[in-house]
């Protein structure tokens, strides 16, 4: 690729036996680990830290991809490690629903706590907090110290079928704004928990389903803050934006379905879809279509902006290099299985994590 250069790659398996690795399952088509989780950074001492869904959590080189040291769990690792250097420690959560702090340089385990359910997206460390959303509608503030949590904030599970996906926190200025399976988007002050407003982004959809139990209102893209405007995404409903202090709605796209990724890119709105529906590019003051460009072949996640680049994993074609300005697909990384896992980008190195429990480092430039 032009903007990438290899470097390495390793598999990170667990001492199962022979009999049940990955590889087994996947040529009977039975099982294949799903990786999600993508990669902490701690530059000073060229380490990355990162788990897996077979193998546990891993400290590895940086430079070569060689193990420092590993945590072995029971269960898979699917979210995105944070390092916190002032206390020597990194923090990772698991499907089993608990938050975990390891010192960084040891791997011994500091403290545990649980949320609640399954954590598989991003733990963010702001103002000596941390924050994490699971799977169960729950955003919590933990303090870093101890391991207590300081507050929660959960919204009831939506009825009838949800997708397995959920979207990230987005944290500015001291508003967590986060988006549910409820269709319902939340500014929440991250400092108390305390809600300061809710969108209803799927009331349209709930209203003209006439009781059909599949409606598919998750907010799985992450909201993207632009300006006094977030905008945001349900599966079926759309994308809209609404103000940043209020929460009233300002405009709506409600023809763009299955939005599953956003970024706020030179001022314009950038939504991924499933499927080939590709990338739309909108304007935020109106919503209006700038660009439409049609590739992929299964679900994307929220891009990974680099530049005037976007880097879009696909669960069947793999990672795209996607021109913002232009919406022209300028290459893809096709390693045979896709990407569920965004990738990491720090300090000159690009890292992913494959469907084969294979971790892929290159340089960016």
């Amino acid at each position: 690729m032009d903007v990438l250069q290899f470097r390495w790659r390793r598999q990170l398996y667990s001492n199962t036996p022979d009999f049940i690795i990955p590889q087994f399952y996947e040529r009977y088509d039975r099982f294949q680990p799903v990786e999600t989780a993508g990669a902490a950074f701690d530059t000073d001492r060229r380490r990355v830290f990162i788990g897996a869904a077979v193998g546990g959590f891993y400290c590895l080189d940086a430079g070569t991809g060689k193990t420092v040291w590993r945590r072995d769990f029971d269960d898979p690792i699917g979210s995105t490690p944070v390092y916190d250097s002032a206390r020597s420690r990194v923090y990772v959560g698991a499907d089993d629903g608990f938050l975990h702090a390891f010192h960084s340089r040891s791997g011994r385990r500091i403290w545990t706590v649980d949320t609640g359910a399954e954590l598989r997206r991003n733990i963010w460390m702001v103002a000596d907090t941390l924050f994490a959303v699971n799977a169960d509608n729950t955003v919590v503030a933990v303090d870093p110290q101890g391991g207590e949590i300081v507050w929660r904030y959960r919204r009831s599970p939506v009825e009838g079928f949800s997708s397995v996906s959920y979207a990230d926190l987005n944290l500015v200025d001291g508003t967590i704004y986060a988006g549910f399976s409820d269709g319902i988007l939340a500014a929440i002050d991250a400092g108390t928990g305390q809600e300061k407003w809710t969108a209803d982004l799927a009331a349209e959809v709930v209203a003209s389903a006439g009781g059909e139990d599949v409606l598919l209102v998750d907010v799985d893209a992450t909201p993207v803050v632009a300006g006094n405007r977030v905008i945001a995404a349900t599966l079926t409903g759309g994308v809209q934006a609404v103000d940043a202090a209020s929460g009233s709605l300002l405009w709506t796209r409600p023809d763009l379905d299955m939005v599953t990724g956003l970024a706020f890119v030179n001022g314009e709105v950038q939504a991924v879809r499933a499927g080939d529906r590709g990338l739309v590019s909108l304007s935020v003051e109106t919503g209006e279509t700038l660009l439409e460009s049609r590739f992929g072949l299964g679900l994307k996640f929220d891009p990974v902006v680099y530049d005037d680049l976007l880097l879009i994993p696909d669960t069947e074609a793999g990672l795209y290099m996607v021109s913002a300005g232009t919406g022209r697909v300028l290459n893809l990384l096709d390693v045979n299985g896709g990407f569920f896992a965004r990738p990491t980008i720090h300090a000159g190195y690009l890292l992913i994590m494959g469907n084969w429990t294979t971790l892929f480092s290159f340089a960016i430039n």
